[in-house]
């Protein structure tokens, strides 16, 4: 609790609940009170917002697709050509529903968390407006524990909730007794605050002492996997005020970096916290030797006690005398030295801002104007491997977990495509198309474009070389290693069948060459004189009247 306190206070003080109290407190009045007061200097709050920032828009953005399905055992570019379209079709349509909802709204949020507290649970609900509806808990509110497996199997959490809300989202007649009471006084009643608690864990029974013969005792029917409870915290009620389950997890739970089975993440910004500490204490003291500049402690004559005195500028003080000793004149000569102390100060500024990884995500204004944006990308993408096994947690522990609950959900609700008979039992995985997936091929592209660069002349003075390499395969390797749509790419079946045309039309016209050639050949015969009046065409075939004659 001190250590996220301690994270909240200099880093996102608007964000979680440990500045004011160490847990959700209901009707208190502290809500709008001053939260940053510990911040003198903003550069870690702005570099953690780069980071998080910087982090969402290379691997999730909603302006570009960032993952492409695939059948989970094979590469895509093996499956038929009904099962890429198919696929092409659902990745729209998930794209659509994150769009329209507040998926992205929220991711945002979770990734502040993530790079700040370690831990940025999501929820991911049905809702019948927009189909998905998305919360992020506030960091000191929820509770989570890890499987065997040191996969977060239950999510808890205690939060507060006015009573027109908890009717509106439970119904009056599943609240406890005194929340109706208060519903029905109305005014300012309906705005009183409950604590509600929530709880998703997986749906087994429960142990209840005197009946451990019933097996089925809290399981939700339905077979679903997991369950979620809500109640209200401290308030009698003889059953929960919603009880429900799941086929999947309702959640997902991504983590910056995990200490053994801990269910809690350690973050980034738990390793930036010392330098923006000792930054906090450099302002101050800057701060402090500025005033002593410009507002010195004073001494002042005895002549000048209960008289009327200034230092502010244009203003006069008048004394009896004026001499060395009479009037006022500082205690003691300050002369800090300001230049090097704000350099002390960027110091450690650059050291918050290379903690945050700033450098790699404002990489764009960094860079000289002669440099390419081919070079631009090429520099990113090798900056990027550093946060690679952040990256592949966070695809593991949210972004997977993530598509696969919206799919459920669209599966559920019939609004996808019918699936095709070549993926019917088959296992359909998730390939990102992040940036750092493309770094991640940059390497292999990088030799397909090599090879070519050697095979093209050599193919030229030596045919044979056309023998050894398959050109469609380099191609379709090629653009799955971009990530190109596979739609810009003909089938084999088409190619197979664009080929026997061109054979079919390319033999026509060999035809049709002979054909008139021989045509030629003929003409040119008709015009020999062989004498007699006859030509070589009624020579041979015996058609002339004197040949006529004679066979007679």
């Amino acid at each position: 609790m001190e250590h996220y306190s301690l994270l909240e206070s200099y880093i996102l003080p608007r964000r979680g609940i440990f500045i004011n109290s160490a847990q959700p407190t209901p009707n208190t009045m502290i809500r709008g009170m001053a939260i940053n007061q510990a911040i003198l200097d903003e550069t870690g709050t702005w570099a953690m917002r780069t980071c998080a920032a910087g982090l969402m828009s290379n691997e999730m953005s909603p302006s570009r697709q960032w993952f492409k399905l695939k059948p989970a055992l094979t590469s895509r570019e093996q499956a038929p050509p009904e099962a890429a379209a198919w696929f092409e079709e659902v990745e729209n349509r998930i794209a659509v529903v994150m769009n329209r909802s507040n998926f992205y709204q929220e991711a945002a949020q979770m990734f502040e968390d993530l790079v700040t507290f370690g831990t940025g649970p999501m929820l991911i609900y049905e809702d019948e407006k927009d189909l998905i509806r998305c919360y992020t808990p506030c960091p000191g509110e929820y509770l989570l524990s890890s499987s065997s497996g040191n996969r977060i199997g239950v999510f808890c959490r205690l939060f507060v909730m006015t009573v027109s809300a908890m009717v509106e989202m439970f119904e009056l007649e599943n609240c406890p007794k005194e929340v109706q009471d208060q519903w029905k006084q109305k005014g300012a009643a309906l705005e009183v605050e409950c604590l509600v608690a929530h709880m998703i864990e997986p749906n087994f029974p429960v142990t209840v002492p005197g009946l451990e013969d019933e097996e089925d005792i809290g399981v939700v029917p339905g077979g679903f996997a997991w369950r979620e409870t809500y109640w209200c915290w401290g308030l009698n009620g003889e059953y929960p005020m919603s009880w429900g389950g799941f086929h999947e997890p309702p959640f997902v739970v991504p983590r910056w970096a995990v200490t053994s089975n801990d269910a809690y993440g350690r973050s980034v910004g738990m390793d930036v916290l010392p330098a923006i500490l000792q930054l906090q204490v450099m302002a101050a003291r800057l701060a402090e030797a500025e005033e002593k500049l410009v507002r010195p402690a004073l001494l002042a004559s005895l002549d000048m006690k209960n008289e009327p005195s200034s230092i502010l500028p244009g203003r006069i003080t008048y004394v009896q005398s004026l001499s060395a000793d009479k009037g006022m004149r500082p205690v003691y000569t300050v002369n800090p030295e300001i230049r090097e102390f704000m350099e002390s100060m960027a110091a450690v500024q650059a050291r918050i801002n290379k903690g945050f990884f700033v450098d790699l995500f404002m990489g764009l204004e960094q860079v000289t104007k002669q440099m390419t944006a081919f070079e631009v990308a090429q520099r990113n993408q090798e900056k990027l491997q550093v946060l690679g096994p952040v990256v592949e947690r966070l695809q593991n522990e949210m972004l997977a977990p993530a598509i696969a609950r919206i799919f459920r959900i669209m599966e559920r609700k019939l609004l996808l495509p019918p699936l095709p008979p070549s993926l019917i039992g088959q296992p359909i995985g998730i390939e990102y198309v992040g940036v750092l997936a493309l770094a991640q091929k940059a390497a292999k592209t990088a030799a397909l474009e090599r090879f070519i660069q050697i095979v093209g002349p050599m193919q030229q003075t030596n045919p044979s070389v056309a023998n050894v390499w398959n050109p469609e395969a380099w191609i379709r390797e090629y653009s799955a290693d971009l990530f190109l749509p596979a739609k810009i790419l003909r089938t084999p079946d088409q190619v197979a069948a664009l080929a026997a045309q061109q054979a079919k039309e390319i033999q026509a016209q060999k035809m049709l060459a002979g054909a008139q050639q021989a045509a030629n050949v003929g003409e040119s015969a008709s015009n020999i004189d062989v004498g007699g009046g006859l030509n070589a065409i009624q020579l041979m075939t015996g058609l002339g009247s004197g040949g006529g004659g004679g066979g007679q």
